[in-house]
């Protein structure tokens, strides 16, 4: 004898199953990976800000330093040589030797401060824009930058010594009215040109 179990009967009770919505359509910005999960792309500020035009760039000249460096052993060796030899005919000999051995530490000292202006000059850019003016500095993966606002410049000044005049080189000077003298200014050394530099600053 076969026995029969009845069939449960069939609710009536809706479905309590619900449809999860796509929430790829409410955030542009996310994508789908291959696994199904989506990652969220930053977005990229570089494009909503405009690129501010150049009105001039430069970049220092190291010609005065090597001529400094060229007149500092001229002059300064020559009376270093001069001293050990003792051609003035001091009486002491040692002293003389000491004095020799004093001016070519200095001639050194100097010669060393002036490769050192053309390490740096070498690494360095000067950059005006309409709205301000700026120095760079580069060393290895470092940027070393001044910037300063043309709404806070409130004098500019020339200076070109004899050497610089030579090379046709100048000095710019970009004062502001800051109480510190360090970040008061920005100096544009050994720029060629100077006069452009300075008008490029003055008509901005």
């Amino acid at each position: 004898m076969t026995n029969s179990h009845p069939a449960p009967p069939e609710s009536d009770e809706p479905s309590t199953e619900s449809a999860v919505p796509d929430d790829s359509s409410e955030h542009p910005d996310s994508a789908a990976t291959a696994d199904g999960a989506s990652t969220d792309r930053p977005r990229s500020e570089s494009a909503d800000r405009p690129v501010e035009r150049v009105q001039h760039r430069a970049r220092p000249t190291i010609r005065p330093q090597l001529a400094w460096i060229a007149l500092t052993v001229l002059v300064g060796g020559g009376i270093a040589v001069a001293l050990f030899a003792n051609v003035l005919g001091l009486p002491d000999r040692q002293l003389a030797v000491i004095a020799a051995m004093a001016v070519a530490f200095v001639v050194v000292a100097v010669i060393g401060r002036l490769i050192a202006q053309i390490y740096v000059l070498t690494r360095t850019t000067y950059t005006i824009t309409a709205s301000s003016i700026r120095y760079e500095f580069s060393l290895w993966f470092r940027t070393r930058s001044r910037e300063v606002p043309r709404s806070e410049v409130r004098a500019y000044q020339l200076e070109r010594d004899r050497i610089q005049r030579l090379f046709g080189v100048g000095t710019v000077t970009v004062l502001t009215g800051g109480t510190n003298a360090s970040l008061g200014y920005v100096e544009f050394s050994n720029v060629p040109d100077p006069e452009t530099v300075r008008d490029a600053i003055r008509n901005g």
